[in-house]
């Protein structure tokens, strides 16, 4: 697992903040001996007519297959948890390949850094934190 990669993760709820949720790909955004920090995606539609928030990345079908996924998604940067690196959150990271389904290229790994700076230079009050 390294930051970029897209893995598998019991992403808490926001309804049970401290629990693992259900499994979902999330986006790694970084790494510590302690703690994983990753971030949100789902394959739900966004609403048409109603914008994104900041912090949201659409990904097309054709991009998401770039990224070993089979269907479109929208990668959520203003919502995030920070995960003990145990399979309790991680259910694959004892297997070969820790659960990693893709890396992201350096430029769309510049882009969202690119974009989560932008949501913390606002003090971070746009980013939801979960996680044990």
């Amino acid at each position: 697992m390294v930051p970029g990669a897209f893995v598998r993760a019991l992403f808490p709820t926001r309804e049970k903040p401290r629990e693992p949720g259900l499994l979902h790909v999330c986006y790694t955004v970084g790494i510590t001996s302690s703690r994983v920090v990753v971030a949100y995606t789902t394959s739900q539609p966004w609403p048409a007519g109603v914008p994104l928030p900041i912090g949201a990345r659409p990904f097309s079908l054709e991009e998401a297959a770039r990224l070993n996924q089979s269907r479109a998604f929208l990668l959520r940067l203003d919502i995030m948890a920070q995960l003990p690196p145990s399979p309790v959150w991680f259910p694959d990271i004892a297997k070969t390949g820790q659960g990693v389904i893709a890396v992201a290229p350096a430029r769309l790994r510049q882009e969202l850094e690119d974009t989560l700076a932008r949501l913390v230079s606002r003090r971070g009050s746009l980013i939801q934190m979960r996680g044990a």
